[in-house]
């Protein structure tokens, strides 16, 4: 049997109703405020702060060392804000102005906290603090990031593959071209992308990494060789033209369309003469080649390939010419 409600009970339960709702509205009224008052807090802290992180930026040497003191002087709050500013300002600066963003952040005393955070048990907090050690670059960060490129969270390896790209030594350089991989699950652009970044000085270890038993290391180093026009790698990129995996053979030849290789002609003649996507890829990259190389390939290609080799080499089709 249902009980019946009287209308005491149902009065009792209207208010309540009215009470939680009254409640809620005031807790986010509150919460609004709350907020309110810190976005204003953070503007007047940025409308005080920001010129002297900004000056740190164009002091002149004898300058620099009073300004980082001014900065170790200020109240807590105003030195996480500061460091705040600078972290956020080294996303777009580089060279001598970055070295001196990066001095202001460690007299604020953010570098502690970063260091700190590179153990924090949520993966959230890792992945910040491993950006935050490719832009800081404090002493230690090299090793800290090695260990959190093979951290259990694939957020927090993929950021600290990102954030290796900042150095330029051998134990990183190796590191990331292993991000290459196949099985590393890492995206092959974040990993080429922080090659890219090193520069010149992986060279080396990109050219070595062409004959790596990963196709996926083959194929982001063949990308990359192509980007950096890496000195000698020419001769393994004409090798990989006639690799087993597609996207390596793909990745070869977009590096060769940049950077031509004459030996390269005869197996991008006959990648082209197979067709398919690899065959009209050949044919771009051939068309890209000195003429004085390319001309009899051409000239079978235009003989005996399939249409839409013949289109992605530019030759008309049979009916246009008659």
């Amino acid at each position: 049997m249902i009980p019946t409600l009287t209308p005491a009970l149902l009065q009792v339960m209207l208010l309540v109703a009215v009470a939680a709702v009254v409640g809620m509205l005031i807790a986010l009224v509150a919460q609004r405020a709350v907020r309110h008052r810190r976005a204003r807090r953070r503007q007047e802290l940025d409308r005080r702060l920001r010129p002297l992180v900004l000056e740190a930026t164009v002091a002149d040497d004898d300058e620099i060392d009073g300004l980082l003191a001014d900065v170790r002087t200020l109240s807590r709050d105003e030195r996480t804000h500061v460091g705040r500013s600078a972290f956020l300002m080294l996303r777009g600066i580089t060279g001598e102005a970055a070295d001196r963003l990066r001095a202001v952040a460690d007299a604020s005393g953010l570098v502690p906290i970063v260091l700190r955070s590179a153990r924090h048990r949520d993966a959230v907090a890792r992945a910040d603090a491993a950006e935050a050690l490719g832009l800081l670059q404090p002493a230690g960060a090299l090793e800290l990031l090695l260990e959190l490129a093979d951290d259990p969270s694939p957020e927090v390896r993929t950021v600290a593959i990102r954030a290796l790209g900042a150095f330029d030594d051998a134990a990183s350089t190796d590191r990331v071209i292993a991000a290459l991989a196949q099985d590393s699950g890492i995206p092959t652009s974040v990993a080429a992308s922080s090659l890219l970044q090193q520069g010149g000085a992986v060279g080396d270890r990109v050219r070595h990494a062409l004959d790596d038993d990963d196709p996926g290391v083959r194929r982001g180093a063949a990308r990359v060789a192509g980007l950096l026009q890496t000195p000698g790698s020419g001769e393994a990129l004409v090798r990989l033209v006639d690799d087993e995996h597609e996207s390596v053979r793909l990745a070869a030849m977009r590096s060769l369309e940049r950077m031509p290789v004459r030996d390269a002609v005869p197996a991008l003649r006959a990648a082209a003469l197979d067709g398919g996507t690899v065959g009209e890829a050949a044919a771009r990259v051939l068309v890209a080649m000195p003429g004085s190389w390319t001309a009899d390939a051409l000239a079978h290609i235009a003989e005996a390939a399939e249409r839409g080799v013949r289109r992605a080499a530019g030759i008309p089709r049979a009916e246009t010419l008659a």
